[in-house]
């Protein structure tokens, strides 16, 4: 019989200034496109509290503030600077620019932060370069590894008042928390539909696998963001992850049903979840 491994999960994060919280001057943008940084240090508090073994990326300025959170939790932080990716920065703006881009995208959605804030666009797009990164310099000291967003728990109720994050998820599978059910994913047309309609199936803020299959995730998705560059297309890491799934079907697994917040709520070891429930969230 296999030996279970440790369910501990590390979880890896980061937060850069890209200037959401100085965007009031424009017009008709929906409330959370203006988050500030004291909103996204205020959510990140709550994530903080776990005990799990964090890495994150952030630029420097940040630092001392999530030392702070973290105290003597067991944490990396590392010094990054986005802008080492300029030539790509500056050819996301290029395409977000550009009136061929701009005349595909649903007129309503052009204020959507993703056709327009290339900065936005290229840190989303860094999730498993991150992940990676983190896992090739040695600073993952367990199987489980998981991408969480740095504002993704806005409150502790999220948490479910969990301590610390543990859940056996099968190794051999890249796992995504699915939002939307019964999905068309067969080609990459239904990708660009979904882009330029802003379609949400999966949600981005969090992914889990073993730290094996990290490595194989980063490269797919690398190769999916330079297919869309090179299309004219741009998207957060919505549509960068979709065009990864309909060339590697095989290597991901679809948890979950509808709930953008239920990851702590239904995929933890103290969990309360029915066995119904969880047979249900494996057969979407």
């Amino acid at each position: 019989m296999k030996e279970k491994y440790d369910s501990t999960i590390t979880i890896v994060t980061a937060f850069f200034d890209i200037g959401r919280g100085n965007l009031q001057s424009k017009e008709e943008l929906p409330d959370y496109m203006t988050r500030t940084n004291d909103t996204y240090f205020e959510y990140f508090s709550n994530l903080a509290t776990l005990d799990n073994p964090m890495v994150i990326f952030s630029d420097n300025e940040h630092i001392e503030r999530i030392k702070k959170l973290r105290g003597n939790k067991p944490t990396q932080i590392i010094p990054f600077n986005i802008n080492k990716f300029e030539k790509t920065l500056l050819r996301i703006q290029e395409i977000q620019n550009s009136k061929e881009f701009k005349s595909k995208v649903r007129p309503d959605l052009l204020k959507n932060i993703e056709y327009w804030n290339h900065k936005y666009v290229l840190v989303t797009n860094l999730k498993s370069y991150f992940v990676n990164k983190a896992i090739k310099d040695g600073l993952v000291h367990t199987g489980l590894v998981s991408w969480i967003d740095f504002g993704y728990v806005r409150d502790l109720d999220t948490l479910n008042n969990i301590k610390k994050w543990k859940y056996h998820f099968s190794e051999d599978k890249i796992h995504f928390f699915t939002i939307k059910n019964n999905h068309v994913l067969n080609k990459s047309y239904d990708v660009y539909h979904a882009i330029f309609n802003n379609i949400v199936f999966v949600i981005g803020g969090a992914i889990v696998s073993h730290k094996k299959n990290w490595n194989l995730f980063f490269k797919a998705n690398l190769s999916s963001q330079k297919l869309l560059l090179k299309n004219n297309i741009v998207d957060d890491d919505q549509g960068v992850f979709l065009m990864t799934i309909i060339k590697e079907k095989d290597k991901f697994n679809y948890l979950g049903k509808d709930k953008w917040f239920h990851l702590f709520k239904k995929f933890d070891e103290t969990a309360k979840v029915s066995l119904k429930e969880r047979i249900k969230d494996f057969f979407l």
